[in-house]
């Protein structure tokens, strides 16, 4: 297992990552879309993340297929957002997205925007992990940790922030050990998410 930087060039294998880990979100907005056709789409949005500036890690084998990764947008050092590219690929997407799947992506983001309930009054983050993601095969091996730690290394000094699903037990832990204490939550149409937040460590 060895460990790179993330670029544009990994998106569909990122895509096919996220995929096989989050099934019921990919069956939730798209819930008919081809195999083919719906690899292609998360491809092109996860282009978009790297498109808006967003950096990451990710891990590979030992036959150099991605087993995992971790997305991060930082205030520091972060990559200068390329417009027009990312409005090509929103213009892309556009025309694979069909109006009742629209309607469903717009309605979640309406809900994740308008219920976000915070404990405590804590300043926004200096950087946010924006996705991460391991293969069910490579799950419970430490690769998550290893992506996260070095994601967290990378981003020492900052204050860092990020959302959880609230039954996503592993992941919680996961963060916890890392240093993460919920300060809030918020919903969408599959459930509870926590934020979470960690501190600055020099």
């Amino acid at each position: 297992m060895r460990l790179a930087a993330a670029t544009e060039a990994h998106a569909r294998s990122i895509a096919e990552v996220y995929r096989q880990a989050f099934p019921e979100s990919v069956q939730l907005f798209f819930p008919r879309k081809r195999p083919e056709r719906l690899l292609r789409l998360l491809e092109l949005s996860f282009a978009l993340v790297f498109a808006a500036g967003a950096q990451g890690i990710v891990a590979l084998d030992e036959s150099g297929d991605l087993s995992g990764y971790c997305l991060y947008d930082s205030a520091e050092g972060q990559a200068r957002p390329d417009v027009s590219k990312a409005f090509l690929l929103l213009a892309q997407m556009g025309l694979m997205v069909g109006p009742c799947e629209l309607l469903r992506l717009l309605a979640n983001e309406f809900l994740m925007l308008t219920t976000a309930r915070r404990d405590k009054k804590v300043p926004r983050p200096q950087a946010t992990i924006v996705s991460v993601a391991v293969l069910p095969a490579c799950q419970g091996k430490g690769v998550g940790t290893l992506l996260l730690s070095q994601v967290l290394d990378l981003l020492k000094g900052q204050s860092v922030g990020l959302n959880v699903r609230e039954d996503n037990t592993a992941a919680r832990r996961l963060y916890a050990s890392a240093g993460f204490v919920e300060c809030g939550s918020r919903r969408d149409l599959s459930g509870r998410w926590l934020i979470l937040r960690r501190p600055p460590v020099s």
